[in-house]
C-alpha cells in the first residue's frame, strides 16, 4: 500500500501489531476456501464461551447467528452451566492460545457431563484442544510460533500461545470467522450466507486495509490520543465490537469503557469529561439514527471528539465539528457489518493507542511488561483447573 507520508508507511510496516492486521485478508480467504467444520449436532443447549476477546467473539457470534440458540457466557459461568448440560448439548469454547483456565474448564466439564466440546484454538496441541472432543483451528498463526515468547523473566516466559507478544488483533477475528463458517453451513446464519457471502470477505477485509480508509484515522490520530478517556458505544449486534474496541484501548494502557448507547445515556454519560474520544458503532440503521441524535448533544456539552464507524449503506451522520465519519465499504449482510468493524476497530485503538507508546511492539504498549505478564501468568494461567472428564 502506498500513503501520502513514506515516512510514517515505513515506520508502521516495522510495528507487529500492523503487519498482525494486514495479514487478516488471507486468513479470510483460507477460511473461505477450507471446509467448513461440522456443527454439533445438539438438538439440546448450545453454550459458547471465552475470556476477554474470546468472550466478545462468543457473543459477537450468539448475536449473529440467532437461529442457531447460542448462549454466550463468560467462561466462569459457562464452567458452572456446564454441569447442568447432557448428551444432546453442545459447548463451544474459544481461548486462541488454548491456555485459558477457566475455558479449558469448562470444557472438561461439558464433556463428562456427556456434552459435545469444542475448541476454538489456533493452537491444535493446546490443552483445550486436549479436553475437548473435536477443534476448530483459527488458522491465525504459524504453529511452531506457538511454543516460545520473547518475554525475559521466568514467570513470563510460560505466557505461550501467540505469535507475537503483543496485544492480539488477528485471532480475534479468525475466531470470529471459524464459528461464522460453522455456523453458517450449519443453516444458522440470517440471510444468506453462501458461497458468494464468503468470497466477497477477503476483497473487503483487503478493502479495509487501503490507504484511503487509514489516512482519516491516521491523521485524527494524535487529537483523540489526547483525550483523557474513550467511550465505544454500540447496540446490538455490534455491542460486543464496542467491548472489544475498549478491551484494545486497556492494552495500550488507555482509560475505555464500552456501554450500549441508551445505558451510556443513562450512565456512563454523567462520567464524560470535556474532550473524551466517543466511537459510535451502529449495527443497522436504528443504531445510526441514535447516534446521529446523540453526537450533536455530546459535542455541545463536552466538545466530545466523535468518530462514527459506519458502512457506506448506512446514513450518513449530521455535520459535526471536529468529528471524524469513517465510512466502510457498503455491506449486504450482518455478517459483512460486523466483521468490517472489527477489522476498523483494531486500526482505531492501534493507531490512537500507539500514539505515546514507549514500545509499541510488546504487551501492554511496554509499560511493564515482564511485571504484568508474570502477573497474569500467576493469576490467571497458572490457576488450577478443577473438574472435567
Amino acid at each position: 500500500m502506498a500513503w501520502n507520508n513514506p515516512r510514517m508507511e515505513s515506520k508502521l510496516e516495522r510495528e507487529l501489531i500492523f503487519r498482525e492486521i494486514l495479514e487478516q485478508p488471507d486468513i479470510a480467504r483460507r477460511r473461505a476456501q477450507a471446509p467448513p467444520p461440522p456443527w454439533p449436532e445438539a438438538g439440546g443447549r448450545t453454550l459458547i464461551c471465552g475470556c476477554g476477546d474470546s468472550l466478545c467473539a462468543a457473543e459477537l457470534c450468539a448475536g449473529l447467528f440467532p437461529d442457531l440458540g447460542l448462549e454466550a457466557l463468560p467462561a466462569t459461568a459457562a464452567g458452572l452451566e456446564a454441569e447442568e448440560l447432557g448428551p444432546d448439548d453442545a459447548l463451544i469454547a474459544i481461548s486462541a492460545s488454548g491456555r485459558t483456565p477457566r475455558v479449558i474448564e469448562a470444557a472438561g466439564r461439558a464433556r463428562g457431563q456427556g456434552a459435545t466440546a469444542v475448541a476454538v484454538t489456533d493452537d491444535p496441541e493446546s490443552p483445550l484442544a486436549r479436553s475437548a472432543d473435536r477443534t476448530w483451528t483459527i488458522d491465525a498463526s504459524p504453529p511452531e510460533a506457538l511454543r516460545e515468547t520473547d518475554y525475559r523473566s521466568s514467570e513470563a516466559r510460560g505466557y505461550v500461545g501467540y505469535h507475537h507478544d503483543v496485544a492480539q488483533t488477528k485471532t480475534f477475528l479468525a475466531a470470529v470467522l471459524a464459528i461464522a463458517r460453522a455456523a453458517s453451513a450449519a443453516g444458522g446464519a440470517r440471510g444468506a450466507f453462501d458461497a458468494e457471502v464468503w468470497s466477497r470477505l477477503g476483497g473487503l477485509i483487503e478493502d479495509l486495509c487501503r490507504p484511503e480508509l487509514l489516512e482519516p484515522i491516521q491523521e485524527s490520530s494524535a487529537e483523540r490520543a489526547r483525550a483523557g478517556q474513550a467511550f465505544f458505544l454500540a447496540g446490538p449486534p455490534a455491542l460486543p465490537l464496542a467491548r472489544f474496541g475498549a478491551y484494545k484501548m486497556f492494552e495500550f494502557n488507555r482509560p475505555a469503557h464500552f456501554a450500549e448507547v441508551e445505558e451510556y445515556c443513562h450512565t456512563h454519560y454523567f462520567v464524560t469529561r470535556p474532550g473524551d474520544a466517543v466511537v459510535f458503532l451502529p449495527g443497522g440503521a436504528a443504531g445510526a439514527r441514535r447516534a446521529a441524535e446523540i453526537a450533536p448533544v455530546l459535542h455541545e456539552l463536552f466538545e466530545a471528539r466523535i468518530a462514527f464507524v459506519r458502512t457506506a449503506d448506512l446514513e450518513a451522520p449530521p455535520p459535526v465539528p471536529g468529528s471524524l465519519d469513517l465510512v466502510l465499504p457498503a455491506v449486504e449482510s450482518e455478517l459483512e457489518r460486523a466483521i468490517a468493524q472489527v477489522v476498523a476497530v483494531e486500526w482505531l485503538a492501534y493507531l490512537w493507542g500507539r500514539i505515546g507508546a514507549p514500545d509499541v511492539d510488546t504487551f501492554h504498549a511496554g509499560y511493564d511488561t515482564e511485571k504484568l505478564v508474570g502477573a497474569s501468568m500467576r493469576t490467571i494461567r497458572s490457576s488450577r483447573v478443577t473438574g472435567g472428564d
